[in-house]
């Protein structure tokens, strides 16, 4: 946590506890029942597959977390010669509430969005451009909001936490 935590610091979810994946419950439920009354060929195939991502990327981020652990543990290319604390774990264990964030968005954004339902699985034509904002905007927005934490107001109330990690991890940045 951060020296002096400002607000927003934590997640509104964060009291639920192991709980907290009840919050995408409600759209996995209108999901099926989407299923279970339309059928698998008029039903939003883009909502449906909203779920199975999450929990893709869910299982993407574990696998990450457990081969770096495994490497730390094996002791060979270390950065930095010192094993991982428990209290770094402790810290780090919330890296998943980003992907509840993100399945809450894409929920709304695919319900109530005009245009966002029955999306192509794949699209081409906006693949240069997005490489490119990613390239451009994004990258240069990122590295001065990164700036900017350096600050010590913003430094103490949010992102100190992030540099107490000795020992760094795929999930560190969380």
């Amino acid at each position: 946590m951060a020296t002096n935590p400002g607000l927003f610091t934590e997640w509104p979810w964060k009291k639920l506890g192991s709980f907290k994946y009840v919050l995408l419950a409600p759209w996995v439920a209108h999901g099926w029942y989407e299923v279970a009354t339309k059928g698998r060929r008029e039903v939003d195939l883009g909502y449906i597959a909203i779920l199975p991502s999450l929990l893709l990327r869910m299982l993407h981020n574990q696998a990450w977390i457990t081969i770096s652990r495994l490497q730390n543990a094996r002791g060979r290319r270390q950065i930095v010669r010192r094993g991982i604390e428990f209290d770094q774990v402790d810290r780090e264990r919330n890296w998943d509430d980003q992907i509840i964030l993100s399945g809450i968005l894409l929920y709304l954004g695919a319900l109530y969005v005009p245009g966002g339902q029955h999306l192509p699985l794949w699209r081409t034509d906006g693949a240069g451009l997005i490489a490119l904002l990613h390239a451009g905007p994004v990258e240069f927005l990122y590295y001065w909001f990164h700036r900017a934490l350096h600050h010590h107001f913003l430094y103490t109330r949010y992102h100190s936490h992030h540099h107490s990690s000795i020992v760094t991890e795929p999930i560190t940045c969380t």
